[in-house]
């Protein structure tokens, strides 16, 4: 099976912060993030393409935000996660610049 995925994700647990245009502030912990996209638990549940504003940090000092469109929504039922939607969005330009440490 071929993997569609245009850019390499990178596993990384940081807060972000999500808002859209009739939700401000929601909080969720992102799962993994690549220049094209991020997934992220959230208690918040998202709609397929619906538009989210992103702010996160993924480099000491260098604080990020972007938008784009969920294009995917599941709920994670293990006991363990208080976050228990996941949400996948990909963002509306690529993070050219995306630097994890």
């Amino acid at each position: 099976m071929d993997d569609r995925r245009r850019y390499t994700r990178h596993t990384i647990q940081v807060p972000v912060n999500v808002s859209t245009s009739v939700r401000r502030d929601r909080v969720g912990m992102i799962r993994d993030v690549s220049q094209g996209g991020i997934l992220f638990h959230s208690l918040s549940k998202f709609e397929i393409g619906e538009h989210v504003a992103l702010m996160f940090k993924l480099a000491k000092d260098r604080p990020g935000s972007t938008g784009g469109h969920v294009v995917r929504v599941d709920t994670d039922d293990h006991p363990d996660n208080i976050f228990r939607f996941l949400t996948a969005v990909r963002f509306d330009a690529p993070l050219l610049d995306l630097e994890v440490t």
